[in-house]
C-alpha cells in the first residue's frame, strides 16, 4: 500500500526519520550535517549582486539557488532592496511580466478572456485600506533585523524561526535521500533564496504588504486539520483568477501562506493538507507560472513541509490538465496526490466535524477575512524589548550550538546513540524564539482570529 494511505489507515503520520524517530544510521547522519554546517557559520551568506562581486564575498560551500520559474517583484524597492535577485534562467523558465501577462489573452496555453483595463483592486493593498494604527514599522526597529551582511549563520537562526533546529535540518536530508552533503547544499541554497528574497521583511510587514483581493478570496485558508492532525489547507481554484492581480503580488502571497503554514506545524505533526477543490473551476482559473513556482518552491525550499494533495471533484477540465501536470511532479509528490471523486471519499482523509457543509462535511465555517486592528502590532514598535528577547534568543542559540558541537564529535560505538541532551538546550532556542516572534512577525488572520496565539499555540476550535 502507498505509506501515504498507510497513515490514514493507522490514523497516524509517518514517523520515520522525524524528530525523536532516528534509526542510529539517520542520528549518525544528522550529526554529520551539523558538522558541515557549523563549518560553514563564518561564512557570508549573501551579498547584493548588483554592487558587489559574489566571488570575493561568497563562501564556496554556499550553493547558488536553483533556477526557478519567476521570483517576487518589490513592492517597495527601498524596502526590499534584496528581492527579485533572479537566478540565471533559461527561455524556459524566463519570468512572465505583467505586462505580457495583461496583454496575453491566456493564462493557460492560449486559453482565456482578452485583455481588460487594469481596476483599483488589482495591485491595492491591505494597508491601503487598514487602520493606520494597525501597521507594523515602516523599518526595522532592532539592529538585530537590519543587518546589513548576514552570515550564514544568522542567515540559518533567522530562518529556524520557532522551528527546533533538528526538524529543520531533517527536512533536508529527507529531502535528499539522507546524503549530508547534498542536503547541506540544499540548505545552503535556501537561505540565499530567503536573503535574495527577503523574506524576513515580508515576514515583518505581513499582510499590509499583501493584495487584499486575495486576502479576501479565501484562496489558502488554513481550517482545521485532517485524519492524521495535518493542517489542511483551502484551494477552491473557481475561486482564482490570474489577471485579478500582479503575478508578484501572487508569489508574495504564496510565500506568505507557507510562512504562516509553519506557524501551526508542531512535531509530531511536520506537513500540511492541500485540499484542492476543483468544482465549477474552468481553464481561466489556472496558473501555469504560478504553478511551476509553486512546486519550484516547495521542492527546493520548503522540503518535506506537503504531506498530501486532495484533489476533490475532479472535472474533466482538471483531468485534461492532469495529464499535462503529471509529467512536471516528482514521484515522491506526486505518490502524494489523491482523487476523492465523492464527499464521501473526502471523508476517508477529513472527518466530517472539520469539513465544511459545502464540503460535505458539518462544519458551517465559511472564510471571512478579519482586517487588521489597531495597536495590533505594538510589540514590533518597542525596540528596547526587541533587543532584550533578541539577546536572550542569541545567548540560547550560543549554547545550543556549543552543545550541538560536543553532540555532534562525539565518538561513537557504531550503533550507538548518543543521549540527546541537548534536546533541552534546543527547548530554551524555542521558548526564546517564541518570545521574539512578536516583536518580528506582524501579527495575521490567524492570529487575530485566536487560530494561533503568540506562543503559537494552535486552537482550531476557533477558526
Amino acid at each position: 500500500m502507498n505509506p501515504v494511505l498507510e497513515q490514514y489507515e493507522s490514523g497516524k503520520p509517518i514517523a520515520e526519520g522525524t524528530l525523536g524517530n532516528l534509526t542510529a544510521l539517520q542520528d549518525a547522519t544528522l550529526r554529520d550535517l551539523w558538522r558541515r554546517l557549523l563549518a560553514s557559520f563564518p561564512n557570508s551568506v549573501a551579498a547584493d549582486h548588483d554592487e558587489v562581486d559574489p566571488a570575493a564575498t561568497l563562501s564556496p560551500a554556499l550553493s547558488p539557488t536553483p533556477p526557478q520559474p519567476l521570483s517576487a517583484s518589490s513592492v517597495d524597492s527601498s524596502k526590499r532592496s534584496n528581492r527579485l535577485r533572479q537566478a540565471s534562467a533559461s527561455p524556459a523558465t524566463t519570468p512572465t511580466s505583467d505586462k505580457q501577462r495583461s496583454s496575453s489573452s491566456s493564462s493557460w496555453f492560449g486559453f482565456g478572456a482578452a485583455a481588460k483595463p487594469e481596476p483599483t483592486s488589482y495591485r491595492q493593498l491591505v494597508g491601503d485600506v487598514a487602520p493606520d494604527g494597525s501597521r507594523p514599522p515602516e523599518r526595522y526597529s532592532s539592529s538585530v533585523m537590519a543587518r546589513a551582511a548576514p552570515t550564514v549563520r544568522d542567515a540559518f537562526w533567522d530562518t529556524v524561526m520557532c522551528d527546533h533546529p533538528d526538524v529543520l535540518l531533517l527536512r533536508f536530508l529527507r529531502a535528499r535521500k539522507w546524503k549530508p552533503e547534498d542536503a547541506l547544499n540544499m540548505l545552503l541554497a535556501c537561505l540565499r533564496w530567503r536573503q535574495n528574497e527577503d523574506i524576513d521583511w515580508l515576514v515583518w510587514t505581513g499582510e499590509s504588504r499583501l493584495n487584499l483581493a486575495l486576502m479576501r478570496s479565501g484562496i489558502g485558508a488554513l481550517h482545521r486539520t485532517d485524519r492524521i492532525g495535518q493542517p489542511v489547507l483551502h484551494i477552491p481554484v473557481r475561486l482564482n483568477d490570474p489577471k485579478a492581480q500582479p503575478l508578484e503580488q501572487i508569489v508574495e502571497y504564496t510565500i506568505y501562506l507557507m510562512e504562516v503554514a509553519r506557524c501551526v506545524l508542531h512535531p509530531p505533526v511536520e506537513k500540511v493538507c492541500l485540499l484542492v477543490d476543483t468544482t465549477d473551476m474552468s481553464l481561466s482559473n489556472m496558473d501555469w507560472n504560478f504553478f511551476r513556482t509553486f512546486l519550484h518552491y516547495l521542492e527546493h525550499y520548503y522540503p518535506e513541509c506537503l504531506g498530501l494533495v486532495l484533489i476533490y471533484n475532479a472535472s474533466w477540465v482538471f483531468n485534461s490538465l492532469w495529464k499535462l501536470i503529471r509529467p512536471l511532479l516528482d514521484p515522491v509528490v506526486a505518490s502524494k496526490v489523491q482523487f476523492a471523486a465523492s464527499q464521501k471519499d473526502l471523508q476517508k482523509f477529513i472527518a466530517p466535524e472539520n469539513l465544511p457543509v459545502e464540503l460535505g462535511g458539518s462544519d458551517r465555517f465559511t472564510f471571512t477575512y478579519a482586517m487588521p486592528r489597531d495597536g495590533e502590532n505594538a510589540p514590533m514598535f518597542d525596540s528596547a524589548a526587541f533587543d532584550a528577547a533578541a539577546a536572550k534568543r542569541e545567548a540560547a542559540c550560543d549554547h545550543f550550538e556549543s552543545a550541538t558541537r560536543a553532540w555532534a564529535n562525539a565518538t561513537l560505538v557504531p550503533g550507538e546513540f548518543l543521549p540527546h541532551a541537548r534536546n533541552s538546550v534546543a527547548d530554551s532556542v524555542i521558548a526564546a524564539s517564541k518570545d521574539m516572534d512578536k516583536h518580528r512577525r506582524a501579527r495575521t488572520q490567524y492570529h487575530r482570529t485566536g487560530v494561533i496565539a503568540d506562543d503559537l499555540a494552535v486552537n482550531w476550535s476557533s477558526s
